[in-house]
């Protein structure tokens, strides 16, 4: 867990990824580190392919936009959670994914 902490791109992508799905489109991108005008889906999609790449997920859950790994991933962005646990229930998501 610690490494993932340290990883300052992962827990940005976290950060950003939670105000994008939480604001949809009022989000200020500028504000999370992205141009002006860049469109909305291009960077939800960009984070979650980021988050999910640095967690190693499977390939094909990181690649495919409908992915139930994907939607999970949304679905804790929409919570009040912490970095820490974020990341900590995406390991753990990952982990059964894994072992089934």
């Amino acid at each position: 867990m610690k490494q993932y902490l340290k990883d300052h791109l992962l827990v940005r992508s976290i950060v950003a990824h939670k105000k994008i799905v939480s604001e949809g489109e009022a989000v200020n991108l500028v504000s999370i580190g992205y141009e002006e005008g860049t469109p909305l889906e291009r960077v939800h999609q960009y984070n979650a392919f980021t988050i999910m790449t640095k967690l190693q997920f499977p390939k094909d859950e990181v690649l495919n936009i409908s992915s139930k790994s994907r939607q999970y991933l949304d679905e804790l962005a929409e919570k009040n959670l912490s970095v820490e646990e974020t990341l900590q229930l995406l390991i753990d998501y990952r982990d059964r994914f894994a072992n089934s």
